[in-house]
């Protein structure tokens, strides 16, 4: 209600409210596993899905400029746009089961019947409305694409929206693409601009341009694998995607197809890689070493933040010391808090390489729920924690390659330094200590700053010295971008259809190093 004041109306103005959003990474550890993956393979995203989209899009791109002879953003706009939802439709029409990855691909399956002048511009010509094919208002190239290929040179660097093909390697990629389906792209060309299309048009462009049905032995499909092997001189991206590439087919060549939780564990554990003598390679695999060094501290504090949020609930406002103390009394057993912290870790050592890696596995699948998580799993996330403390803190390689990826401690290098530091005192004291910075420091301040940006990610606030409102999340490993790089693979012929790898891969794999 309005307050009155000497006369003068006075309406309260209320704070607008923050959208809440569970946010991905509330403990700031992940922000170090992207900095390393994005430097071990650079050049594509969790987002940038099939090989054939970077020929497709350099001939998109080119086709605008030869002719629309404009930089009309809004021209620009709707003429990707309707380019993305053809290309989506006619190979969900020609064929689906190999049309994974396409963007529009829900949209398109919606519409697998049509039959003759078929109008999809009220899909194509909203961008931002609800109803589009995509709602992103530049289309898949805009929000996904155009990053990768101006950092690979495809593109042109430029201050506008509008992009133009690189003179050598884009024009090349455009050039290559129309070679190899001349007829697709006649009729992609047609529907662009009368926003109509056939049920036989889409059958043909799929026949032609559908981004499974690569031709190995085409310019296209080798121009495309330069890029995706990391032959390219000039591509300072190149020499770690193709050390990632080769490292990841050595381990399939060695063991078969493998599923994402498979490759993870190989690039983690490496015991099945051989020797690897090329140094290159083998830097690669420290640095993918690492990174998981990194994931595996980041999956055991979700599991611990978690068990805090369920406890915060029961306790009405404990303190974050009362808090932090109960969950490190989960992790001990009786008579273990008079012993120091190193002789903790050293009694909870997992052993090998293998367990560390299983027992991550087996907290990511509790993490992935938002069930309270039992003393047992709270003690082995801790557990765990301790291991590869005693494990990883003295190896300099380890610790260099995380200490570039971390700011303000926030990563597995700045838990090993704080364990150090913490070595000799009493266990209790340390890992309580832990869980208050690195659980419940660390969560407030990234909330915070992610608040000042206007979303609110509080998975527990502080209430008169007290935490309350505790929120439990799922959580698993990141995505380092592994899973795509097998889809590229796949598109490329360096695997077969059976998950092993073919010729090609064998002579990428012996170009580098026999195996």
């Amino acid at each position: 209600m309005p307050n009155e004041t000497r006369g003068i109306e006075v309406l309260p103005d209320w704070n607008k409210p923050g959208s809440f959003s569970s946010g991905r990474d509330p403990l700031g550890l992940q922000a170090a596993s992207v900095r390393l993956y994005t430097d071990l393979l650079p050049g594509l995203t969790n987002v940038t899905n099939r090989l054939r989209y970077f020929s497709f899009y350099c001939w998109v791109v080119r086709q605008f400029e030869l002719t629309q002879h404009s930089l009309d953003e809004k021209k620009w706009r709707i003429f990707v746009r309707r380019s993305e939802a053809i290309y989506a439709l006619a190979c969900q029409i020609g064929d689906s089961d190999e049309a994974n990855g396409m963007a529009g691909s829900a949209w398109a399956g919606k519409n697998i019947g049509i039959d003759k002048a078929f109008d999809f511009t009220p899909w194509t010509d909203g961008p931002g409305e609800e109803n589009q094919y995509l709602k992103a208002v530049r289309g898949n190239f805009g929000q996904f694409y155009v990053a990768s290929m101006l950092q690979m040179g495809m593109l042109l660097k430029t201050n506008i929206r509008v992009q133009a093909v690189s003179p050598d390697h884009g024009l090349d990629l455009a050039e290559a693409f129309a070679e190899a389906c001349p007829t697709a792209c006649r009729k992609i060309l047609k529907a662009i601009r009368t926003g109509k299309i056939d049920y036989a048009d889409c059958v043909a462009i799929s026949n032609e341009a559908h981004p499974a049905y690569l031709d190995v032995q085409s310019r296209e499909t080798q121009l495309l694998l330069r890029y995706l092997r990391g032959e390219r001189a000039d591509d300072d991206t190149a020499p770690a995607r193709r050390a990632t590439l080769w490292n990841v087919l050595n381990i399939i060549s060695r063991i078969g197809h493998q599923d994402g939780n498979d490759l993870r564990r190989e690039l983690y554990v490496q015991d099945n890689i051989g020797t690897v003598t090329n140094q290159f390679l083998a830097q690669n695999l420290t640095h993918w070493r690492a990174y998981f060094v990194n994931e595996l501290c980041h999956i055991s504090l979700e599991l611990v933040l978690n068990a805090l949020t369920h406890r915060i609930n029961e306790t009405s406002g404990a303190t974050a010391d009362e808090l932090s103390r109960a969950i490190a009394t989960l992790a001990l057993r009786r008579g273990d808090a008079a012993s120091t912290l190193a002789r903790i870790a050293e009694a909870r050592d997992f052993g090998s390489l293998a367990l560390e890696h299983k027992a991550g596995a087996e907290l990511a699948d509790i993490a992935g729920g938002t069930s309270e998580p039992g003393s047992k799993q709270v003690r082995k996330a801790i557990n765990l924690l301790l291991t590869l403390w005693r494990r990883w803190s003295d190896d300099t390689a380890i610790n260099g390659i995380l200490a570039e990826a971390t700011v303000a401690d926030r990563s597995a290098e700045g838990i090993f330094r704080f364990l150090d530091k913490m070595a000799d005192r009493p266990a209790m004291e340390g890992l309580t200590g832990l869980v208050r910075k690195f659980v419940i420091g660390n969560h407030l301040l990234i909330a915070g700053q992610k608040l000042a940006a206007g979303t609110y990610t509080y998975r527990f606030i502080v209430d008169e010295s007290g935490l309350v409102d505790g929120q439990p999340a799922e959580y698993t490993f990141t995505n380092p971008r592994i899973g795509n790089l097998l889809t590229f693979a796949y598109d490329g012929a360096l695997l077969d259809d059976e998950g092993d790898v073919a010729e090609a891969g064998k002579a990428l794999l012996d170009a580098l190093q026999s195996v």
